[in-house]
């Protein structure tokens, strides 16, 4: 005799069948969207209003950290909704700072901190100048990454020009793109510390599979990610770290129905550039 049906089971594996099937068919879906995103145009204008949102970042938060020292979860996040208790167990905290369309393009910036115990300023220092060990410390984000320190470098301001391999997936699409940038660490006193990157280019692979396909023209692509800028602001205090990063990042205006794209690109980012940073740094105790 055949054994009996579990009938809960059965429409367990239906209702699955039914869950899966909805999933590949919005998947194929959204992939077709991507697939017919045309080739855009990084206009000066837009480029000039990213600019200009980046020097206003600098006037306020950047410069309020380089005279007093005070950090923005200081100020905005650490008094409400349990976010100074995560903040003080070295869980990250991320917030939004802007996601807006300006002409011809999108700027997305979110705010990360993160409280790293036992950990040093020479510690973060020499994780972040260690470029080729970058693949292994911010797994899945980089292709490969090299720095070369510059002739013009002092022990208050080390200079380096880097180049990274940028590796970038979702459901949908996937993109590679030929990064590179002038860095800046600076250190302000023996207790604080200034990590600047500013984009020079990022160029978008042709076929992310194939770099022998080459790359599109400068500002001649998807528009996903055009030029960004990345601050880390750093004290040492009480036997640890307080760590902020700012990512701002400039794209082409998001297609209809990808809105969520850009943001969520950009705080999943930040919150991952959190988490291997303080990762890297507790490798070296």
């Amino acid at each position: 005799m055949a054994a009996p049906i579990n009938l809960e089971r059965y429409y367990g594996y239906v209702r699955s069948f039914r869950g899966a099937a909805a999933a590949l068919t919005l998947v194929s879906a959204v992939t077709l969207c991507a697939a017919v995103i045309p080739i855009s145009h990084l206009d000066p204008a837009t480029s000039k209003a990213f600019d200009d949102y980046v020097a206003a970042y600098e006037k306020a938060d950047y410069a309020r950290f380089s005279s007093t020292g005070k950090l923005w979860v200081d100020r905005q996040c650490c008094n409400c909704c349990g976010k100074a208790s995560a903040f003080d167990e070295g869980k990250p905290v991320v917030e939004p700072r802007e996601s807006k369309d300006v002409s011809g393009g999108s700027i997305h910036h979110f705010s990360g901190s993160i409280r790293v115990k036992g950990a040093t300023l020479e510690m973060v220092r020499q994780i972040m100048q260690d470029y080729p060990n970058y693949v292994k410390y911010f797994k899945g984000d980089l292709g490969s990454a090299k720095g070369e320190k510059q002739a013009d470098s002092k022990p208050e301001d080390e200079h380096y020009l880097t180049n990274l391999f940028l590796v970038q997936s979702t459901l949908w699409i996937a993109v590679t793109y030929d990064s590179k940038y002038d860095v800046h660490y600076y250190r302000l006193d023996k207790n604080r510390f200034i990590a600047k990157s500013a984009s020079l280019s990022i160029r978008e692979q042709r076929d992310p599979k194939n770099a022998a396909a080459g790359l599109f023209p400068l500002g001649e692509d998807h528009g996903f990610l055009w030029k960004t800028n990345t601050y880390w602001l750093i004290r040492e205090r009480d036997g640890g770290l307080d760590m902020q990063v700012d990512s701002m990042s400039l794209s082409r205006q998001s297609p209809t129905g990808f809105g969520w794209w850009g943001t969520k690109r950009t705080k999943d980012a930040v919150d991952k550039m959190l988490r291997d940073t303080r990762a890297a740094i507790e490798s070296l105790k």
